[in-house]
């Protein structure tokens, strides 16, 4: 296994990254590495673990190697996994990753209201092609998951205009450390339908699973489409509102019914590459928060 040896003082110098202040970054800092190599001079980024705890890191350390060694030999460039281990004074503190220096981050354009609705649905469908090639990967199939699957988590290169996967730590092997996830964990919704998405007993976080990928997907699409950002954090009475709202905006039927499974024990299929097209581009489905509270739920409130 790689790593990269450097020091506090080292680290000093580097350019830190900046995030956007939209963009919520409490697990450690990112920092940009200027390194030679042989004839030729190169970037690469180290995020550096706010927790520096045994176990945390423990926990890191197994995922990440766990990336490098299954990611060597599969050919899958929309994934920007870690390329190494970081030692900061002779204690494992990080890794490295490839560093994309032009690029958008996906939570900057899916949550803009001047990105156009067919823009935003190219990006969720790229990002939906992502989620189909791992799980059809013979390689990957019920061993690997994206575990932290929001917005944020991809961004846009610019120069190879493709959409990647980042922050890979997070993601999940079977049996392996479950990171925390912004829309699944604390989210009690989805502890009604104990079969579908199965909890942790020792850590209390949901099991990352094709339906819980299918879930935070699922959640991707209503942010978009509502404009309102957060519909994991939606009661149930506002959910079956909004769908209702779908419904009388004339959504497929199809797709539809593949939104209503999110609360039920029913299955949320969205490994099909045309899912999206469902959707008319030139209709205007947000609604705020407001309204999806005060509207009256129809059909597939009944459904429940």
């Amino acid at each position: 296994m790689k790593v990269i040896n450097i020091t506090k003082r080292q680290l000093r110098k580097m350019l830190p990254l900046n995030l956007s202040r939209s963009i919520i970054n409490k697990e450690g800092k990112l920092y940009i590495r200027d390194y030679k190599q042989k004839y030729g001079h190169f970037q690469d980024l180290l995020k550096i673990y706010n927790n520096q705890s045994e176990s945390y890191i423990a926990d890191k350390v197994a995922v990440i190697t766990k990336l490098i060694a299954t990611f060597e030999s599969l050919d899958m460039p929309e994934l920007v996994t870690p390329t190494s281990l970081v030692s900061l004074d002779g204690e494992i503190s990080g890794f490295a990753m490839p560093f994309i220096e032009d690029n958008t981050n996906l939570a900057l354009l899916l949550n803009n209201p001047k990105v156009t609705l067919s823009q935003k649905i190219k990006l969720l469908k790229e990002i939906l092609n992502i989620l189909i090639k791992v799980q059809d990967s013979h390689e990957l199939d019920g061993k690997f998951f994206l575990g932290d699957i929001h917005e944020a988590n991809f961004i846009w290169d610019i120069t190879e205009q493709t959409v990647r996967a980042v922050d890979m730590d997070s993601s999940y092997f079977s049996g392996g450390f479950i990171s925390v996830s912004k829309v699944t964990t604390f989210n009690y919704l989805l502890e009604g339908f104990p079969n579908k998405y199965i909890l942790d007993d020792e850590s209390g976080k949901f099991i990352p699973n094709k339906d819980i990928t299918s879930v935070s997907f699922i959640y991707m699409l209503l942010n978009v489409l509502s404009g309102c950002n957060d519909s994991h954090r939606w009661s149930y009475n506002e959910f079956y509102n909004y769908l209702s709202f779908l419904e009388k905006k004339g959504l497929s039927k199809e797709l539809l019914d593949i939104i209503a499974n999110l609360y039920t024990a029913g299955n949320i299929d969205i490994y099909n590459p045309e899912l999206l097209d469902g959707i008319d581009k030139n209709k205007d489905y947000t609604m705020t928060l407001a309204r999806i509270h005060k509207s009256n739920g129809g059909y597939y409130q009944n459904e429940k």
